[in-house]
């Protein structure tokens, strides 16, 4: 069963000052020897990379050398979906074309496939007939893969609760958090709702509470209340993140091994 993993945020694992490049399987091995089991990265947006797989074949490249050294990849193929901005055809065509093109290659048993990063929807009943059309869509283009999905609300955990299952049998559901120790709770309601449903959940972004962006103390303090909660709970977690930026940063530079001050002793697997 999974524990811990981390995000690897859009571009961090394929490029450098602005130039194409391969983390390679030596990084990947020191990323799991660091603790984590896993890895969660997602596309950006085919507007940002244009119509070929020529980006694609990067992230590739990157999913490869992950699953290489031992760790599941859970790939997200865009980046966003905003109720008030539908995507175009091109969009639509685009996360065909990658859907099929990391199907063909990539192991259903190692890699994880979600149609996007997040949608942003004003509630529930907008949000299912497009996650419905997404999962069709995904399916069609990767027949063996395990499919993610989750909520209307960026992911968030209480949209989650409000969903129904996807009539495709073959697929497991994520939440998105940044809420720290505020909501005491959700995560009992999202260990009953993965229960009741009888269908597996984790919680694939989670970071502390918004405004402890770059407050080191604040977030390990929401980090070592929420972790421990969500082992207790069974339910997987993947921090954010590896990152070029300043928010949520968890490494030094561009190592694979974390900050020593983030995440709480004992949540790290043992390597």
């Amino acid at each position: 069963m999974l524990r811990l993993g981390a995000n690897l945020e859009r571009w961090f694992a394929i490029t450098r000052d602005n130039q194409p490049r391969r983390l390679g399987i030596g990084w990947w091995r020191g990323f799991r020897a660091a603790g984590f089991d896993h890895a969660r990265i997602f596309l950006p947006e085919v507007a940002q990379t244009g119509s070929s797989m020529d980006i694609p074949a990067l992230y590739l490249d990157a999913v490869k050398d992950a699953v290489e050294a031992g760790l599941p990849v859970f790939l997200g193929m865009a980046d966003f979906y905003y109720q008030k901005k539908p995507w175009s055809e091109r969009d639509w065509e685009g996360m065909r074309r990658r859907a099929q093109f990391f199907a063909e290659r990539t192991d259903p048993s190692m890699v994880v496939l979600a149609a996007l990063n997040e949608p942003v929807f004003d509630d529930n009943a907008s949000w299912m007939p497009v996650r419905d059309r997404l999962l069709a869509e995904m399916r069609r283009a990767a027949p063996r893969h395990l499919l993610m999905w989750g909520g209307h609300e960026w992911h968030s955990a209480r949209s989650l609760l409000e969903c129904s299952l996807p009539t495709d049998p073959n697929t497991i559901a994520e939440a998105h958090d940044y809420q720290g120790t505020q909501s005491p709770g959700r995560w009992q309601a999202v260990a009953a709702w993965r229960d009741r449903n009888r269908i597996p959940v984790i919680v694939s972004e989670l970071g502390g509470a918004f405004g402890h962006e770059t407050n080191r103390a604040a977030w390990a303090a929401d980090l070592a209340r929420v972790l421990p909660e969500l082992k207790r709970l069974g339910l997987p977690a993947t921090l954010w993140s590896y990152s070029h930026g300043s928010h949520w940063r968890l490494q030094n530079g561009d190592e694979p091994r974390p900050k020593p001050d983030i995440i709480p002793p004992g949540m790290l697997s043992a390597r």
